[in-house]
């Protein structure tokens, strides 16, 4: 891949990575708490391929992104402990919000994530600018 097939590729995930904050945005505002927190964890999730993209970083599944974020972002400290955390319980609420339908995320806890969201695509954000 081309620097410049790279760079349209991280743009386009940070677009997509905004307009999922903006769903989700819009998911709280009407209520639907567990699609917000959908839409917040692939926020994320979009930020962080952005960044996987621009440095290189190859990871195949959720999983594995998490385990690639850990390896090279959290270990080596260039983020900090609880945005690694904070992005495997995010990830774990929205598999309960998506397949347990025993299990329904609280307005509470839905509004518990909505800035720390913000603030981690904003940190993912700096570091892709800084590349």
């Amino acid at each position: 891949m081309t620097p410049e097939d790279r760079k349209i590729l991280v743009d386009m995930q940070v677009e997509r990575t905004h307009r999922f904050l903006n769903q989700a945005d819009e998911m709280m505002d009407m209520g639907y708490s567990d699609m917000a927190v959908n839409r917040f964890y692939y926020a994320c999730f979009h930020a962080v391929q952005a960044l996987f993209i621009q440095r290189e970083i190859v990871a195949h599944t959720h999983s594995g992104m998490l385990t690639q974020f850990s390896k090279h972002f959290v270990k080596t400290e260039m983020v900090q402990l609880e945005d690694g955390s904070f992005l495997a319980r995010l990830f774990q609420l929205r598999q309960k919000a998506d397949y347990n339908c025993a299990y329904d995320i609280t307005k509470e806890e839905a509004q518990a994530l909505q800035e720390p969201t913000h603030q981690f695509v904003e940190k993912i954000e700096n570091l892709i600018r800084k590349q």
